[in-house]
C-alpha cells in the first residue's frame, strides 16, 4: 500500500485538536494572535475561533486565554513551539470535517451518511490513502465512555445502518476501504485495554454484535478492527469463536481482521489480565497485529515452535493481507 502522512481521518473534534498542535508534518507557521506561540496559525484552528466568535462576543482571540495553568503546560509540552525540526518535509492536507457519528446517526438518513463516505473516499483518493480506521459503530452503553462522539447510537440497528451506508460511500472509490470498529463489547475506558467485559451470549446477539453483522453483510468493509478488551476472560483479538466462528461464518466476512494498536503504555501493570499477544491473535484468525514491532514478531515464531499457532493458519492470514492489499492497490 502507499505511504501517505494521511493514514486514518479524524472526525471533527479530533481534527481541531491536532490542527491546534505543531510540529514535523503539520503546519507550522507561528501565530502572532497566539503569545504563547504554542499553537501553529492553521487554518482550521482559525475557522474554529470565528465560528464560535460568531456566536459567543466572549470567546478570547488566543486560544491559550481558555486554558487552564496545568493545562498550558501540557500543551507547550506536547506542541512544541511550533517550528519544525531542521531537514523536517513540511506536508499539509487538508480534509474536510464532516459531522461527528453521534450527529450522522441523529439524521436517521442513510443516504445522508453515504454521501459524507463520499467525501471521505474522495480525499482518500486524493491523498494517497487506502485504509480508513473507522467507521466506529461501539454501542452507547455508558456515558463515561470517552469515546461516544465517535460512535453512532445506543441502538445497533441504527448503528450498523449507519456504518453500512458510510461504508459504501468510501469505498465507492477506487482502492479505498473502511476499518469498522471495535469489535465487540468495548464500552469502558478505565483500565480499556485490559478490562474484561462479563456479557450473556443473549446481550452478545441482540445488543453487541448486530451492528457489525449488518454493516458486513450489506457493505463488507475493507478490514475489521478488534477491541482491546476481553470478553468472559479471552481478549476478542484472541477469540477465534468471535473471529473465525461468528464474524466470518455467521457474518459470511471475507477480508482482514487487525487488532486496535497494542503498546506496552496503553495497559495497566495493576490489572489482572495481560495484553493480547500476536501468537494467539493469529491462532484466533486474526490477520494484522498492530502496530506490530519485533518482539512481536519473536512472539509468533514462539507460537510456531510451541504449536500455540500452526504455520498453516499463518499463512492462511498472511494471505488475506496480501490479497487485500493487491485489491486496494490495483483495483
Amino acid at each position: 500500500m502507499k505511504k501517505s502522512n494521511c493514514f486514518c481521518y479524524c472526525i471533527l473534534p479530533i481534527a481541531l485538536c491536532a490542527a491546534m498542535l505543531g510540529g514535523c508534518g503539520a503546519s507550522a507557521a507561528s501565530s502572532s494572535a497566539m503569545e504563547s506561540g504554542v499553537f501553529t496559525d492553521s487554518a482550521p484552528l482559525k475557522v474554529m475561533v470565528s465560528f464560535y466568535q460568531m456566536y459567543d462576543s466572549s470567546m478570547p482571540d488566543s486560544i491559550t486565554e481558555m486554558l487552564s495553568g496545568p493545562m498550558k503546560l501540557v500543551m507547550s509540552l506536547m506542541g512544541g513551539n511550533g517550528k519544525p525540526k531542521a531537514g523536517c518535509e513540511i506536508k499539509t492536507q487538508y480534509c474536510t470535517a464532516i459531522p461527528i457519528g453521534t450527529a450522522l446517526a441523529q439524521s436517521f438518513d442513510p443516504a445522508f451518511v453515504k454521501q459524507c463516505g463520499d467525501i471521505v473516499g474522495e480525499e482518500m483518493e486524493r491523498f494517497g490513502v487506502h485504509l480508513w480506521l473507522a467507521p466506529a459503530l461501539n454501542i452507547h452503553h455508558s456515558i463515561r465512555c470517552g469515546r461516544n462522539f465517535e460512535y453512532y447510537s445506543e441502538d445497533p440497528l441504527v448503528s450498523g445502518k449507519m456504518a453500512a451506508a458510510m461504508t459504501r460511500g468510501v469505498q465507492a472509490h477506487k482502492g479505498c476501504g473502511t476499518t469498522i470498529k471495535h469489535y465487540a463489547a468495548n464500552n469502558k475506558e478505565y483500565n480499556r485495554t485490559r478490562n474484561n467485559s462479563i456479557v450473556s451470549e443473549r446481550a452478545m446477539r441482540e445488543f453487541y454484535l448486530k451492528g457489525f453483522g449488518i454493516c458486513v453483510r450489506e457493505s463488507q468493509p475493507k478490514a475489521v478492527m478488534t477491541s482491546y478488551n476481553l470478553l468472559n476472560g479471552i481478549h476478542t483479538a484472541e477469540n477465534r469463536g468471535l473471529i473465525m466462528d461468528i464474524l466470518r461464518a455467521e457474518f459470511g466476512y471475507e477480508v482482514i481482521v487487525m487488532t486496535d494498536w497494542v503498546t506496552p503504555m496503553t495497559g495497566d501493570a495493576r490489572s489482572a489480565n495481560r495484553d493480547s499477544q500476536a501468537q494467539y491473535v493469529a491462532a484466533a484468525g486474526g490477520d494484522l497485529f498492530m502496530p506490530g514491532n519485533e518482539g512481536d514478531y519473536d512472539n509468533l515464531l514462539q507460537g510456531i515452535d510451541s504449536g500455540a499457532v500452526t504455520l498453516e493458519q499463518v499463512k492462511i492470514n498472511a494471505s488475506r493481507v496480501v490479497r487485500t492489499a493487491r485489491a486496494l492497490t490495483q483495483e
